[in-house]
């Protein structure tokens, strides 16, 4: 059984598990140790992240935050894994960490140690259409999404209307462009696309944020957990979606979208196309972290992805960004949702 990490990305071993392993010892000084494995390796990682097994067989993560920029992530996932009562995680068909106990070094950061969550992480090009996998995932998402949106606004945690969000995208977009690296058939791809105002009309939900590959794990064809908390908030329930629609395997988004219409209350007709709209900015993005690194490789990589992608345009290789024709409002919950009005110049950036 392969154990996933517990972190959602790569982290660089800066401390050596030994002293995790002593932190780890000091934070929980009823459990005792008997192997300890660092989770990653170099030097530049956002945090110090280690395995810990327990005499009892059972095992812990130790992890501490390399940065104010991670240590902020982590607190904010504190509060998140708080937000989420015991009652809320019921109605989760997977399991979430626990915080089980904290020290500090002797710079006084915070060493937090967590239940090791088991699973794999998923490759979602391997999963299959219409499959046990492809089910429970679309619950798993839609089990999150049908959280009330009041756990989130009483924990403080962000909360974002179509408007805002529309106007943190074309904030973005306006990053994109400035690179001059991004095909200018993608620029107005995405400028149209952001202009639809009945691409728009949906109604914010709690997300995760976060989900892909690596913060969803998956064991005998089931979600067996979610890690990465720091990101929930409400928002578009269309973000968590776009990891999917990223693969570009249009039978296993619409089996997944499906079974999610099932599950969840209030699921709008251009969730997939803006979903779709989500995952292409994703490599800009990634061209915009090459920059921000000044990475060239990281940059080079972006380029052929965001060229690829392009050319699938032009040719018509990928569907237009277009949302069906509807009515000039949709009434849910007898709230009618009005539509967006658009900023020419935004001044925030919110996304």
């Amino acid at each position: 059984m392969a154990k996933a990490m517990f972190l959602s990305n790569l982290n660089f071993m800066a401390r050596s598990p030994l002293i995790l392993a002593a932190l780890a010892k000091a934070a929980v000084p009823h459990l005792n140790f008997v192997d300890v494995k660092g989770l990653s390796s170099g030097t530049n990682g956002a945090f110090d992240t280690a395995l810990l097994t327990a005499t009892s067989g059972e095992h812990y993560v130790v992890r501490i935050a390399n940065s104010q920029t991670a240590g902020a992530e982590q607190e904010v996932e504190l509060r998140a894994l708080k937000t989420l009562t015991k009652v809320d995680r019921m109605r989760l068909p997977f399991k979430i960490t626990n915080l089980v106990g904290e020290a500090k070094d002797e710079k006084g950061n915070r060493a937090l140690v967590f239940e090791f969550m088991y699973g794999n992480q998923t490759d979602i090009t391997t999963v299959g259409a219409d499959t046990a996998l492809s089910s429970s995932i679309a619950k798993a998402i839609a089990a999150i999404h049908n959280l009330d949106t009041a756990i989130i606004e009483d924990a403080h945690l962000a909360t974002f209307e179509p408007v805002e969000i529309v106007r943190g995208r074309v904030a973005e977009l306006d990053r994109f462009a400035a690179t001059g690296k991004v095909p200018s058939v993608l620029l107005s791809r995405w400028e149209q696309a952001l202009e639809d105002t009945s691409l728009f009309r949906f109604k914010p939900t709690v997300i995760h944020g976060g989900l892909n590959g690596e913060t969803l794990l998956t064991l005998d064809d089931q979600v067996s957990g979610v890690l990465g908390w720091s990101t929930l908030r409400v928002s578009d329930p269309a973000e968590d979606f776009a990891w999917i629609l990223g693969s570009g395997i249009h039978e296993l988004s619409e089996s997944i979208i499906d079974t999610y219409r099932m599950s969840h209350n209030h699921v709008d007709d251009a969730l997939r196309l803006r979903a779709t709209l989500y995952s292409e900015f994703e490599f800009a993005r990634w061209l915009m972290f090459g920059i921000s690194k000044k990475n060239q490789e990281i940059i080079d990589e972006a380029v052929l992805m965001l060229d690829g992608l392009a050319e699938d345009v032009a040719t018509g290789a990928v569907g237009k960004l277009v949302a069906k024709q509807v009515a000039p409002s949709v009434v849910v919950d007898d709230v009618a949702t009005r539509p967006i009005d658009l900023p020419t110049k935004p001044d925030n950036e919110l996304f």
